[in-house]
């Protein structure tokens, strides 16, 4: 099958996506406790990519955060370890 021939409504679910006409995207971070993941839920304004600052050489992971919790990740993680870019 060539990429020209490709629906692309078959392969990505379109209405999952964010885009203008939709909700905006909320804060990831975890605010919840041992027993369960709560998120934070405050209006996103940054995807943060986080190194892994233990030395295991972990995969970078990107969180979605409001201004709050990525204030918050590069005091917890340093600003060295943590780029951010404006969603």
């Amino acid at each position: 099958m060539s990429a020209a021939n490709v629906d692309t409504e078959s392969v990505v679910d379109v209405g999952s996506l964010a885009g203008i006409d939709r909700e905006p995207q909320r804060c990831e971070c975890d605010h919840g406790d041992e027993t369960g993941y709560a998120p934070c839920g405050r209006k996103a304004k940054w995807r943060v990519t986080i190194d892994c600052v233990c030395g295991e050489g972990h995969p970078r992971r990107v969180e979605i955060l409001c201004s709050r919790c990525m204030r918050t990740a590069r005091q917890e993680y340093g600003r060295e370890a943590i780029t951010v870019r404006r969603l």
